[in-house]
């Protein structure tokens, strides 16, 4: 199949504002909050402005909080509404070549997730509890489809969708992250249950609500001479997250070694040398559910990387910003 030739132009303005108000009641702790978003989008197509994909959306998030300490143990309760765009390479129509049997795609048409969380929060000194209820709309993600005009029923376009209906979502979380001399070790432990639907190739609706679980195991040791060692363990379990059913657990581990080097009026350079996966057992097994469905395989691959960081001019302006922009940088 030809992959056609496209030029995209993605041109987007927002402004917004927010109202926040705290106050102590006694012991006890509340706050509330309303933000305005406004955005527009322009989409252009080989310097067409194509008016159906274009968006204008205006949206309220309204914020609520209560804390108070129960014993040693600090509690909170609270509600956001928040939304996530799509990143923009998920917004293009440009169509790129996978295999002879796959293309992949992005969708002008998506729509931002919408989602509604409640949160229960305890922590109590190095240990964390949470739980996180969320009714998601418009959830992102992938889709297998026929490959539009193939006369090749094999040939497939993978693209990015938003969900059909929306779903629940619960999520707990259990932590702990102790100090023990120069060694920082962080244990965590995550459960996660939904009932997503989806469609299936037979024409029907599957829900897909096989909890998912994971247990990582992080740890940090500080040596002398400005070394640190890290190692880092992770297991999850079969499950099901959106329409992506895993049906073989995996495991994998990471080691790594690095330093910092002061240099003085220039900052700080800092080494790190890691092997990601290091017995070659992070093996991916998964069905992707929808109108066509397929069986995602990713081989173990034990790498290595050297990563050099220099950091300098750290001390903040009064006059730099606060990072409103960190959300649209991580889009692109």
């Amino acid at each position: 199949m030809p992959v056609k030739a496209t030029d995209t132009e993605i041109n987007e303005s927002s402004a917004s504002g927010f109202l926040e108000y705290g106050r102590p009641f006694g012991r006890v702790f509340t706050q509330v909050g309303l933000r305005y978003e406004h955005l527009t989008n322009d989409y252009f197509n080989f310097g067409q402005r194509e008016g159906e994909v274009c968006r204008d959306y205006g949206d309220w998030f309204p914020t609520a909080v209560i804390s108070a300490p129960v014993g040693p143990v600090q509690l909170s309760l609270s509600y956001r509404r928040d939304i996530e765009r799509p990143n923009y390479s998920n917004l293009t129509s440009s169509t790129i070549y996978l295999n002879r049997y796959a293309y992949q795609s992005g969708n002008p048409y998506l729509k931002p997730t919408y989602k509604h969380s409640l949160v229960l929060n305890g922590a109590y000194k190095w240990m964390n509890l949470t739980f996180n209820y969320s009714r998601i709309k418009d959830a992102l993600t992938m889709s297998t489809e026929p490959y539009p005009g193939s006369d090749d029923p094999l040939v497939s376009l993978v693209r990015p969708i938003n969900s059909q209906e929306d779903f629940n979502q619960l999520t707990a979380i259990a932590s702990a992250n102790p100090t023990i001399g120069c060694w920082h070790p962080t244990w965590s432990f995550i459960a996660m249950f939904q009932n997503y639907k989806s469609p299936t190739a037979e024409g029907t609706t599957i829900t897909l609500n096989q909890p998912w679980f994971n247990v990582n195991w992080q740890n940090v040791i500080e040596l002398p001479q400005d070394f640190r060692m890290t190692a880092d363990m992770q297991w999850t379990s079969v499950g099901e997250y959106n329409n992506f059913r895993i049906i073989k657990p995996h495991f994998n581990a990471n080691i790594g070694v690095q330093r910092d080097f002061n240099l003085r009026h220039l900052g700080t350079l800092t080494a790190d040398l890691r092997c990601y996966d290091i017995f070659n057992t992070n093996k991916t097994d998964a069905i992707i559910f929808g109108v066509r469905e397929i069986v995602a395989k990713n081989p173990a691959r034990r790498t290595f990387s050297i990563d050099l960081t220099w950091k300098f001019n750290e001390a903040r302006s009064k006059y730099r910003g606060s990072g409103a922009g960190e959300k649209q940088k991580a889009r692109m």
